[in-house]
Order: structure tokens, then sequence, then C-alpha cells
């Protein structure tokens, strides 16, 4: 019998975003197809305490840190854009910790 490694990838910027947009339709109560419509063309714009919500519940299921609290300056958390490039360079610079443990 031979060992196998499984190798994971980080997820890509366009997976990143619908991760958030399906999260943030879950935290406003409405459907994913709605905030799809409202991003036609561009991004979508969201308030920094959804984006904190949405890091939380995104750590929660992945079981991993996406974000330091240094990371959650207001200007980051403006758009699912700017929450999906903060949270993919977070993975690029290196492995996050497990949620819940302080660095």
């Amino acid at each position: 019998m031979t060992a196998t490694t499984t190798t994971v990838t980080a997820p890509t910027m366009p997976e990143l975003a619908t991760a958030i947009i399906t999260v943030l339709a879950e935290i406003r109560q409405v459907t994913v197809v709605e905030l799809e419509a409202e991003r036609v063309g561009g991004d979508l714009e969201m308030a920094s305490p959804e984006a904190v919500a949405v890091i939380a519940t995104l750590e929660g299921r992945v079981g991993r840190r996406l974000a330091q609290v240094d990371d959650l300056e207001p200007e980051q958390l403006t758009s699912v854009a700017s929450l999906a490039d903060l949270v993919h360079r977070r993975r690029l610079a290196g492995a996050p910790q497990p949620a819940g443990r302080e660095s």
C-alpha cells in the first residue's frame, strides 16, 4: 500500500468572491441571485460589520484563520473584491493559524 498526499490549493479570486457573496446573502437574508444582480459589471459594496461577519463565518466553515485583527482596516472591508483580495493575500503570505488560535 502506498501513501497518498493531498495537495490543498488556495482558492482563486473568483472562488473567494463566490464564497463571500454566498455568506453575505445569508447575512443580508437575500438570495445569491439578488446580490449577483447588484454586482453585474462591477463590485458589490458592504458595510465593515458585514465584512467581519463574512470573515468569521468563512473561518468557521474552513477551520482556518483567514484574516488577522491588523488586516481589518475599514478601507479593506468595503466590497466583495477588496475582501476577496485581503483573504487571497493572507493565504499566499503563509498558512494561517487554525481559527480560534491567537498568533
